[in-house]
């Protein structure tokens, strides 16, 4: 479930902010906003350093949800100069501090946890019994000598239950943020100010690399899995060739071509088998502007006869020389040859790979 809430200033969060959650800060009152319809399900809610606080675990608790977080500047009754002060030994050790409720029961663990820096948590549900300890594969230059090589070693690292199931949620948002930000690129690609298309932008990139995922988990072994840029690029030819909406229509003779009645055309190319995919979908190169005008010239495609700058995805390219060349390939193998008409004169046109903006 996607659920948002729309930050507002700090006076028209005063305005509806209850009485008794005056006191708390304003991450905690978001996230038992976002929460707030598993209530008392006895639920772990893992939120990093904008919710998490002492604060935000006790409200929580309150409310019948278990909190684990990782503290960073939230640190109102957090023992962070104590946590701090600590020695470790190095990857894998842990040191904690336990608040008990007034029947003597242990109610909050404040702790540290060494990995490559010093990570520290706040947690009502689990504490610092071990966990499954993680597994990384690192390269480490052990010979110091000239010109040697690298040796790959394995690297096993403890961790507390409470970095487990923390990471175990986090992590993958984590996977998610760098494959949304970085690999797709949607929102960098498109800058705007207006916090109303930025934010459509957000949730569409969020629902390609979902769609990416799913796709992955039911069709694919992760060893043998196809790229997400060429998962993008398909997507994209199949967002903007999508006939799925369009009216469809029987031929009004038998010369018309079976891609204009409407139908999606297939993911196999029946004539040479070829696959209905991204980087099988070719764009023109910029063509010159018209005189006299700021428009671009229109090629015609030879199949379906539309003046577009693009070519059509279920034709075939194909090195020809002169338009009757053309014509004859195109009526006797059946084969689809994209023509532009510059100058008066058929040339074939170029191309070059769709790209996801």
């Amino acid at each position: 479930m996607l659920r948002l809430k729309l930050a507002k200033t700090a006076a028209e969060e005063s305005t509806t902010t209850q009485v008794h959650d005056e006191h708390l800060l304003h991450g905690t009152n978001v996230l038992k906003f976002l929460v707030s319809p598993w209530s008392f399900s006895g639920r772990i809610v893992c939120a990093d350093s904008y919710f998490a606080s002492v604060g935000a675990a006790e409200e929580l608790k309150r409310n019948g949800l278990k909190f684990i977080g990782v503290v960073k500047t939230a640190t109102k009754k957090y023992p962070m100069a104590y946590l701090q002060a600590l020695e470790l030994q190095g990857r894998g050790d842990r040191r904690g501090l336990v608040a008990r409720d007034a029947e003597g029961r242990p109610s909050l663990i404040a702790c540290v946890w060494m990995d490559r820096e010093r990570r520290y948590f706040i947690s009502n549900a689990h504490g610092l019994a071990p966990g499954t300890p993680y597994v990384r594969k690192q390269w480490r230059q052990l010979d110091q000598t000239l010109n040697a090589d690298p040796v790959r070693q394995t690297l096993v690292v403890e961790q507390p239950k409470l970095a487990e199931v923390y990471y175990d949620v986090c992590g993958k948002i984590d996977q998610h943020n760098r494959d949304r930000q970085d690999t797709l690129g949607v929102e960098r690609k498109l800058v705007t100010t207006k916090w109303d298309k930025r934010v459509g932008l957000s949730i569409f990139s969020m629902i390609v690399v979902n769609t990416y995922r799913m796709y992955m988990g039911l069709t694919y072994p992760r060893e043998e899995g196809r790229s997400q840029k060429l998962f993008y690029e398909q997507l994209a030819e199949e967002l903007i060739l999508n006939k799925y909406d369009a009216a469809m229509r029987m031929p009004r003779n038998s010369n018309e071509l079976p891609n204009r009645m409407g139908h999606c055309p297939p993911a196999i190319n029946h004539l040479d088998g070829t696959p209905r995919m991204g980087t099988h979908a070719h764009l023109t190169p910029t063509k010159r502007k018209r005189k006299g005008t700021n428009f671009a010239l229109q090629g015609n495609c030879r199949v379906c006869r539309k003046k577009t700058k693009y070519l059509c995805s279920c034709c075939k390219d194909a090195a020809v020389a002169t338009s009757k060349e053309a014509k004859d390939l195109l009526y006797r193998e059946g084969q689809a040859v994209l023509l532009s008409t510059l100058a008066g004169r058929p040339q074939l046109v170029g191309t070059s790979t769709i790209v996801l903006l």
